[in-house]
């Protein structure tokens, strides 16, 4: 039976020939990641559970990353910090990633950077976010802490293989139409439709498999927004030297067999894309910037797994330097996603020029900063600011009346440029 490419990973995973929706399967993790917010809490409750010289499953497979509470001078943060880093030390995690490591950052970004996310695994994550790795062909499975407990002792997650839908999209994309645009306009068209929601994404066609390995993975990122319980790309040879390329080797990459069946098909063509935006609110409000009523920014900010990975960074940094710089008034924010991204900005005498001249406050510190509405650039009462980041809900980056618009990293730099966005 032709199955397609999410079927194939959980059928490998839990030792079965094939697996179709609905069927419960244990599945063995490929890796599992967690955080600053959580560690802590979850090194006290596996010693709680399994005795304070109990071992994780595999130290090899697990990820530890700081990116979420970075201030070590607030005690709270200083704490969660101090928990991540006594669980990396008593379980001899060696991929550990604290502040001060050659990369650090958000762990979103720095999985792919490391070489730790390979086409064809399953990947479990304590974030809602970590649907990205599907940018790279696996499936990336959020899953909150009593789950992560277990697949710590056992290293094994039950799984219902939810319904399989695919989104085609043909053609090639007009320039200046980026993955941002596109998983925008999908939220905006897809985000509240039933036979949606819960569901394994595969989105793929001609245009999609063009776009550059990190524009896929922003792709994936936003299945969150969509409500999909992942989203997947199914990996191309392009993808796969890239990720050779970071380091890792020895995967097996799954594409759908012709003919796999999926509950639901929806089909685009490239030329239905143009560039967009998420008006306030929620990320599925979505209009074409040619139709947004002229806006004024007060703030322009780049960041995020999802907006500040190093082709983000590029296409801002391009888009602003061929626009002439940030213009008077516009504060510019930028969160580099990783350290290794951060060094490229400031690597070069003449961006880091042109960042000067444009009055680009760059964060000392690469993470999830004001994402999340946590600590670092956030956004103050009134305030209107364009974000690449991937939510927009109210109070989400700072003040409750803050409006945060959500684009790629090329609109922000006209936004920056110019001041304004719209017809």
């Amino acid at each position: 039976m032709a199955q397609t490419a999410s079927e194939k990973i959980l059928a490998r995973a839990s030792g079965r020939a094939r697996v179709a929706p609905g069927d419960v399967v244990v599945a063995r993790v490929d890796r599992a990641m967690t955080y600053d917010p959580y560690a802590g809490e979850l090194r006290r409750r596996f010693a709680a559970r399994w005795g304070g010289r109990a071992r994780v499953w595999d130290p090899e497979r697990l990820v530890l990353v700081a990116d979420h509470f970075l201030d070590a001078d607030a005690p709270d943060q200083r704490a969660l910090l101090d928990g991540l880093d006594a669980f990396a030390r008593e379980q001899g995690v060696r991929h550990y990633f604290p502040v001060g490591a050659p990369n650090h950052g958000v762990c979103h970004a720095v999985l792919p950077e490391e070489g730790l996310v390979r086409p064809g695994e399953l990947i479990a994550g304590t974030d809602s976010h970590t649907c990205h790795y599907g940018g790279f062909g696996a499936i990336g499975l959020g899953v909150g802490l009593d789950a992560m407990e277990g697949i710590l002792a056992v290293g094994r997650y039950w799984v219902e293989v939810p319904p399989m839908v695919r989104i085609e999209i043909e053609g090639r994309f007009a320039t200046g139409v980026y993955a941002k645009d596109v998983i925008l306009t999908l939220c905006r068209d897809l985000a509240n439709e039933r036979g949606l929601l819960g569901t394994a994404v595969e989105l793929d066609g001609s245009a999609v498999q063009a776009l550059h390995p990190e524009e896929k993975l922003t792709l994936a990122n936003m299945a969150a927004e969509l409500g999909a319980r992942w989203l997947l790309v199914p990996p191309d040879d392009t993808v796969c030297a890239w990720v050779r390329d970071l380091g890792a080797d020895g995967f097996e990459p799954q594409r759908p067999d012709p003919g796999a069946r999926y509950a639901r098909t929806w089909r685009y063509d490239a030329c239905d894309f143009v560039p967009v935006v998420a008006r306030p609110g929620a990320p599925d409000r979505v209009v074409a910037v040619d139709a947004l009523e002229p806006t004024r920014f007060d703030e322009v900010y780049v960041g995020s797994c999802t907006g500040a990975k190093r082709f983000d960074l590029e296409r801002f940094v391009d888009g602003l330097d061929a626009l002439g710089g940030a213009a008077q008034g516009v504060r510019t924010l930028m969160v580099p996603a990783t350290r290794r991204g951060h060094d490229w900005l400031l690597g070069d005498p003449a961006r880091r020029a042109l960042l000067e001249r444009s009055r680009v406050e760059v964060a000392a510190q690469p993470g999830c900063n004001a994402c999340f509405g946590g600590h670092g650039f956030l956004a103050g009462t009134g305030t209107v600011r364009l974000s690449t980041t991937n939510r927009n809900f109210p109070g989400r980056m700072g003040a409750k009346d803050a409006q945060v618009f959500l684009a790629s990293p090329a609109l922000a730099a006209r936004a920056a440029a110019e001041g304004t966005l719209g017809p």
